[in-house]
């Protein structure tokens, strides 16, 4: 890496304001990605609070225990919607319009009034979608306009997603420092391009069905004949493969810590470029959109149940070479690295990213051999069983929120200038862990088994009331593990908002020095927090790890004798 620094002010580019009303009208990339993180972890609790009343309702097949028949179905779709639409793609957007710039050496995002523009859209959209369900709208909802509302409002969320996707994919690929060429960026940043690029040809279909959906309802409900086609035609959106996708930027935070803790690069940087990229490519799931969420479409037969089949092996393949690369730069290493809430978290959202990838194939696998004719039991699809919510709970609960813990203790010195609370972070591993493998648990051995139905979309009554649907008591049972794993889940949330609000807001936590971690990428030479607004000067960069190009030359130099 070499020392000299550029000028990167512009003229014309606006001077932050620094009281409260500056949150408001922000052009700092930093600022902007605080709020979405911050923001996402709230949405996350009410999310996870309504899926744990959905979960409890599924704990008796002949009555319902929390949501009641008027409002299972409307709780079961905001729960969904809230968990990926309101916390998973936010959050590690969030976390790449602060970190991009940072590692890249831009001054700012490159569109830093859109990145603002999507965060406030995304809030005002997320405001008016709750506001719907209220009001008796959303899927299956009474209200006919409150419906139409759920549906303005969904595609308010996806515009500002989208907006926010082309900020960070523009800025990595137009704003890099000259001579960091695309194979040297960090891996996080990789990630975040192929989470971003991917976001960006996925959105636009799902925005082009709510349109749909939108015109039928409001003028015609001719395709529909309501509301109830609705939530079959969006639900692809929170299901896998898709599902990949968000979480790709948590194997790019893992790829930051393992490698910065074993104090080496990769074996293979294209290899781990390439992995990464497969689990991305291969999560691209709006191809199958409706098919997939149809029961008794047909997608699973034939030559297109081969091709979905092998968008999971795709991404197993993937996540596998990926999680090989850092196991051998840790071997390598000859000793075994500080154990850390991020090293931990890390190894656990990789582990489960792989279990969730496993888990995706086997269920494709089976699906397709049955329909293909290659089965004789007569059993339904595992995909309209609730072995596709150990799916979601496996990705969502388990690799999302473990890397998100993961990277925000990585990153709270930079992003906050305070270390978060390391013994309050290893319980915090534990007990999202936990409830984690138990909410995937619960509801993967319940579809497996005793074909418990995930969500009957003619008649959503007959999800919680499945008595005549499966002959095995077990499922209530095992749908009570799933509840109590997301009991522990809200509990872990908690206790990381209480480290955040005690360590940062607070001020207890130790103030970070520029590069606490003995870290790699180039965001650690720079002061723990940035300033508020662009820098006047930029570091030149020619490799996306800068501190250990400097160390392996300052040790080559003292190798040389006198």
């Amino acid at each position: 890496m070499s020392e000299n620094t550029t000028a990167s002010t512009s003229p014309g580019v606006p001077v932050e304001d620094p009281t409260p009303f500056g949150w408001l009208t922000t052009a700092d990339h930093k600022r902007t990605g605080r709020l979405f993180i911050t923001c996402s972890l709230l949405f996350l609790v009410l999310g996870a609070v309504f899926d744990l009343l959905v979960r409890l309702d599924l704990t008796s097949a002949t009555d319902f225990v929390s949501l009641g028949a008027d409002s299972f179905a409307q709780g079961f779709a905001f729960s969904r919607e809230a968990l990926t639409l309101l916390f998973l793609i936010p959050a590690f957007l969030g976390l790449s319009m602060y970190m991009v710039p940072l590692q890249i050496g831009a001054s700012n995002l490159a569109f830093p009034r859109a990145a603002t523009a999507s965060f406030w859209t995304w809030q005002i959209s997320a405001i008016v979608l709750i506001g719907a369900y209220l009001g008796n709208g959303g899927p299956y909802g009474g209200w006919a306009n409150g419906v139409d509302l759920h549906l303005l409002a969904l595609s308010g969320l996806v515009v500002a997603l989208l907006l926010g996707a082309i900020s960070v994919a523009t800025t990595i690929m137009t704003m890099r420092s000259p001579g960091l060429y695309m194979d040297e960026t960090p891996p996080f940043t990789w990630s975040s391009l192929v989470s971003a690029s991917m976001l960006i040809v996925s959105l636009p279909v799902l925005l082009g069905q709510i349109a749909i959906l939108y015109i039928d309802h409001r003028y015609g409900r001719v395709f529909l004949l309501g509301n109830y086609g609705i939530w079959e035609r969006i639900d692809w959106i929170h299901r896998t493969p898709q599902l990949f996708i968000y979480v790709v930027p948590v194997l790019g935070v893992a790829a930051e810590v393992v490698l910065a803790a074993a104090r080496r690069r990769v074996f293979e940087p294209l290899a781990m470029y390439f992995t990464i990229g497969l689990v991305g490519l291969f999560g691209f799931g709006a191809w199958t959109n409706f098919a997939i969420t149809g029961e008794g479409a047909d997608i699973i037969d034939g030559f297109e149940g081969v091709v979905l089949v092998a968008l999971y092996g795709g991404a197993l393949l993937g996540t596998v070479g990926l999680l090989g690369l850092l196991g051998l730069a840790v071997i390598q290493n000859r000793k075994l690295p500080k154990l850390s809430t991020s090293l931990v978290a890390v190894f656990g959202a990789g582990t489960l990213v792989l279990v969730g990838a496993f888990v995706g194939l086997l269920g494709a696998a089976g699906d397709w051999l049955e329909i293909a004719g290659r089965g004789n039991d007569g059993n339904p699809q595992l995909r309209m069983t609730t072995w596709v919510t150990g799916q979601q709970s496996v990705l969502i609960y388990g690799a999302g929120l473990l890397g998100l813990l993961a990277a925000l203790h990585w990153w709270a010195p930079k992003i906050w200038g305070r270390q978060l609370n390391e013994l309050l972070g290893l319980l915090n591993f534990l007990v999202i862990g936990a409830g984690a493998l138990l909410a995937f648990i619960g509801p993967t051995l319940s579809g497996l088994l005793t074909e418990q139905p995930d969500f009957v979309y003619a008649d959503p009554s007959a999800t919680a009331i499945y008595s005549g649907w499966v002959d095995d008591s077990g499922a209530a049972g095992l749908s009570s593990i799933g509840a109590a794993g997301v009991a522990i889940l809200i509990a872990g949330v908690a206790l990381l908002l209480l480290n955040l609000f005690v360590s940062v807001g607070l001020k207890k936590g130790a103030q970070a020095t520029d590069d606490p971690w003995g870290a790699q990428s180039p965001e650690w030479m720079l002061p723990s927090p940035p300033p508020m607004g662009e820098p006047e000067e930029l570091p030149m960069l020619t490799s996306g790890t800068p501190l250990l190009d400097s160390a392996e030359a300052e040790a080559d130099a003292e190798e040389v004798p006198v």
